[in-house]
């Protein structure tokens, strides 16, 4: 049956039945005239609503004359209601739970029926009893957690249990609840690390003896037993890992002295933990190298002279000097293969290219010092030549030279001016044969230019370094071409029908009015589309590709230079030049003939060039038909300004220890931010490279080449380019 109205609560709506005569209280037996709702004598209500139909009854009706519902078997359930309260009233403070069980209780002593006065006289004798109990266990728990504070603040656990776990949760303040969960904690912790180390010491396991013993200390910082217990362990672990350092087993070493406590961990330990993770650095850099470097070199050398004469070390410094004195892979190749992988992971063997081949460089001492970092500057001067596959510049064209184009030359400078400084070579024209170096040029600025630089300083440094290298050589009458930075070229790249020249200029026109994010008025273009192709290569399109820079930044670098009394003939973005050198050096490799008309999968032999310049850093792609490339904002400076943070070196001493490392004094520490900014290098590159290679499945690698100052940098070929699954 559903609760029932209060006593005495009747509906607005209901009519008092119609009788006649007198009513009793059932509460003091007063006689009431009939009409009346509560009692003259008690004020005691005469009437309640019918639990069933809500209709008017008189508290003494057995059952309702209007719906025969039985009243006595309701008061019955609502008694028994009012009784389980109580019980459970009980059970609240049996558990400590005093405030719900004073809140069941006012539920009953707040009942006005005289039918249920022995229920409520029974709940206020339980209130007076539970009032007792509250007062005398809330006194005592009030102490207990008082004492328990005490003995926490000592770090007595054990006490802060004993006195807090016998209490009800209910009694517990917040703090007192978080002093014994965390007590218990510990407790349980101690126990489970004494348990492991007695395991340990009777296995005569000093390693995990040590590391229990460091977790106790942790646990029990005022404990003088296990201080002690863990300095006699430490000693141990020391001595066996001196031990085995004279036997050069330095990873063992290592994973021992890993495990002795803090408080072992004084001046014996920090000289052999630190001589013994440069020995393991030092033996590690050798894993997965493809090429023997005079850096790996010098890298085993030191190895085996902090070893005292590893025979490792030994063997392995033999192997990379016999490498380093054999024949290279290709006239291309500055270094020979050692034992790692030289599978790049975009396609083809890496190698680094420190000679080309396409062109007659002799025995220039200064182009032989600097391998692979002329490249931009021989890309600028084949262009000057009419040797680059892209004929376009940035240099405003007006009038005649517009419509007629540049006289053909037979001399030509290339001025590669980057953030480390000028990189310059004089090419000449040698006929049909090969272009010749004539004259090589590298001068560093005093400082590396940066984005952080006023721009008028920068202006200020390029001019003084270029008033440097005009006083040193002639170039008067010589065609001069300069390059520029890639952080301030915007290029796109599309692919066109195989359609007539003049139909593919128009669709190219629209394509740049799309896709370049800037007002073509307000920028310098230099464009490029792929030739017609034959038949069989009708597949791949006409690839074409568009590159823009600001015309107010184009302005302004060739004012710059002209103030430093260059005339500049060409204006050429770093990333082009690279092309134009790569296309003319690897011709061969990306010939469309040595592709058979007849393969079902149509392919283009292709050449990866990854160049890592003193800031940017720069991937090109290209085949016969195609070119592709992606610039970002990192390069070797970035290493050399890490090395410098780690070390407090100058930039020019940072700048040589990145190349030996060896000559750090904790490489393993002063090194590993350089490590972790290459990975993240490699990580961009793979992913901006895959991407591009899994939109264009008519690419076929043959070989990846790097370039570059900065690819001399300890690890970055291993890092960067090396297929990691073949190592």
């Amino acid at each position: 049956m559903s609760s029932s109205p209060s006593t005495g609560e009747i509906t607005s709506s209901a009519a008092m039945p119609a009788q006649t005569g007198k009513i009793t209280c059932g509460a003091c037996k007063e006689t009431n005239p009939v009409g009346g709702q509560f009692c003259a004598g008690c004020g005691h209500a005469l009437y309640e609503p019918c639990f069933q139909c809500t209709k008017p009854v008189t508290l003494q009706q057995s059952f309702c004359g209007q719906c025969g519902c039985d009243l006595v078997a309701a008061i019955s359930e609502r008694k028994g209601r009012l009784e389980g309260k109580i019980a459970d009233a009980i059970q609240a403070a049996k558990e400590r739970d005093f405030e719900r069980s004073k809140g069941l209780l006012a539920i009953v002593t707040r009942e006005k029926d005289y039918r249920f006065k022995d229920v409520i006289a029974n709940a206020m004798t339980a209130q007076q009893k539970i009032d007792r109990i509250a007062e005398q266990e809330c006194g005592s728990a009030s102490d207990r957690i008082a004492a328990a504070q005490a003995a926490y603040e000592v770090g007595d656990s054990a006490r802060v249990v004993e006195l807090l776990g016998s209490l009800s949760p209910n009694l517990l303040t917040p703090e007192a609840k978080s002093q014994l969960e965390r007590s218990t904690v510990l407790l349980e912790q101690l126990k489970e690390a004494e348990g492991s180390l007695q395991e340990a010491f009777q296995k005569r396991d000093w390693a995990t003896a040590g590391v229990v013993l460091d977790r106790l200390l942790d646990l029990q910082p005022d404990d003088a037993s296990v201080a002690s217990l863990a300095q006699k362990v430490g000693k141990k672990l020391i001595a066996k890992a001196e031990t085995l350092c004279q036997a050069h087993k330095y990873t063992s070493a290592a994973n021992l002295l890993e495990c002795v406590p803090a408080n072992s961990r004084g001046q014996e330990y920090s000289a052999l933990s630190e001589s013994v993770g440069r020995i393991t650095w030092l033996s590690d850099q050798i894993k997965g190298e493809p090429f023997a470097t005079p850096t790996l070199g010098r890298i085993a050398q030191q190895w085996l002279a902090e070893s005292e004469g590893d025979p490792r070390a030994r063997k392995v410094l033999d192997r990379i000097s016999r490498r380093i004195k054999g024949p290279k892979a290709s006239s291309r190749d500055v270094f020979a293969c050692l034992d790692g992988s030289t599978q790049s992971w975009a396609g083809g063997p890496v190698g680094v290219l420190a000679s080309p081949t396409s062109i007659d460089v002799g025995a220039d001492a200064t182009f032989r010092a600097s391998p692979g970092q002329f490249n931009v500057a021989l890309g600028l001067a084949l262009q000057g030549l009419g040797r680059g596959r892209v004929n376009e510049d940035f240099t405003p064209k007006k009038g005649l030279l517009k419509r007629l184009g540049r006289k053909k030359v037979e001399r030509c400078w290339g001025l590669d001016l980057g953030a480390s400084g000028i990189k310059a070579v004089c090419l000449e024209a040698d006929g049909e044969g090969l272009p010749k170096l004539a004259e090589c040029h590298k001068l560093s600025y005093e400082s590396p230019l940066t984005r952080n630089i006023d721009d008028s300083k920068l202006d200020e440094q390029v001019r003084t370094t270029l008033e440097a290298f005009l006083q040193e050589h002639e170039v008067e009458g010589t065609p001069v071409w300069v390059s520029f930075p890639a952080r301030e070229l915007v290029s796109r790249f599309v692919k066109l029908p195989p359609v007539a020249d003049k139909q593919v200029k128009t669709l190219f026109e629209k394509e740049v009015e799309s896709r370049i994010p800037l007002p073509l008025d307000e920028v310098a273009c230099v464009s490029w589309i792929g030739p017609l192709p034959e038949d069989e290569l009708t597949a791949i399109g006409r690839p074409a590709f568009v590159s823009a820079a600001k015309k107010q930044f184009v302005d302004r670098y060739l004012e710059n230079l002209g103030r430093a009394g260059l005339i500049v003939s060409g204006l050429q973005a770093t990333p082009i030049a690279l092309l134009n050198f790569a296309a003319f050096e690897f011709a061969n490799l990306i010939d469309l003939d040595q592709n058979d008309g007849g393969d079902l999968e149509l392919k283009l032999p292709s050449v990866a060039l990854f160049d890592c310049g003193a800031e940017m850093t720069t991937v090109l792609v290209i085949s016969g038909a195609s070119n592709w490339f992606w610039s970002f904002e990192c390069g070797g400076n970035e290493f050399t300004r890490l090395i410098s943070r780690a070390t407090k070196a100058t930039h020019a001493e940072a700048e040589k220890l990145k190349r030996n490392p060896a000559a750090l004094s904790r490489p393993e520490i002063q090194f590993e931010m350089v490590e972790q900014r290459i990975e993240e290098m490699h990580g961009r590159l793979r992913k901006i490279t895959t991407d591009t290679l899994v939109d264009h499945e008519e690419i076929d690698i043959k070989q990846s080449w790097c370039s570059g100052g900065g690819v001399f940098t300890h690890g970055w070929i291993k890092r960067i380019l090396c297929d990691r699954k073949s190592q």
